[in-house]
């Protein structure tokens, strides 16, 4: 398979892994540790807002999330050229999602709600940008 043909499946499988993980997020219950976790990081960094989300808020965000990701797709498969400026956007958000749930759980020692397909995002997605890398170059960035 052609590494131009690859993508718009890479991509596909990178939308897929994040319904996984907006599921696992849901059923663990990220929304309730959110409020602790973005205090901290507003007391370090003023502009990051303190984050409280009902359950229903939360599922219906994730929702939005994979909606817009796999509504994607079918323009990644047609190999539109905008639609692949937007896919390594996403790649690095969905590289950053992964690495946002799997740090703390390294720091804690144990699991962090998401941290289990937060692996498979920044793998699929860190996979994505090389072989976007290696078909676009970074000129085109």
């Amino acid at each position: 398979m052609k590494q131009q043909n690859q993508i718009p499946w890479l991509y596909l499988a990178l939308g897929l892994t994040q319904a996984a993980h907006s599921i696992e997020e849901v059923l663990t219950g990220l929304w309730r540790n959110l409020p602790a976790a973005t205090s901290l990081l507003h007391t370090r960094l003023p502009f990051v807002p303190v984050l409280h989300w009902s359950a229903e808020g939360f599922a219906a965000a994730n929702l939005g999330i994979v909606a817009l990701l796999l509504g994607l797709s079918p323009f990644v498969f047609q190999t539109h050229p905008w639609a692949f400026k937007v896919v390594r956007v996403v790649a690095v958000i969905e590289v950053l999602n992964g690495l946002i749930h799997i740090v703390p759980a390294v720091v804690r020692g144990g699991y962090w709600p998401g941290c289990v397909s937060a692996v498979f995002l920044l793998g699929i997605g860190s996979f994505l940008l090389f072989k976007m890398g290696s078909i676009h170059g970074p000129q085109n960035i």
